[in-house]
């Protein structure tokens, strides 16, 4: 399966990306416009683990991120 994110742009493993949307969690929130780095992608689950600034690490959506952030 081929990473899209939310404006149908491909996206690859190691690749920084931004967030599109507040993403909260029992552990706290994801912030909107926050860069992320994905590390992982999970095929059972059609998620993808990232690793925000302070190195903390969220299971999200590939829609709910942005390729182009700047």
């Amino acid at each position: 399966m081929v990473l899209v994110d939310s404006r149908n742009r491909k996206m690859k493993v190691g690749e920084r990306v931004r967030v599109e949307q507040d993403i909260p969690s029992p552990d706290g929130v994801l912030y909107t416009n926050s860069i992320v780095k994905i590390d992982e992608f999970n095929n059972n689950t059609n998620k993808i683990r990232v690793t925000d600034s302070t190195g903390k690490v969220w299971w999200i959506e590939p829609s709910t991120v942005s390729c182009s952030f700047l």
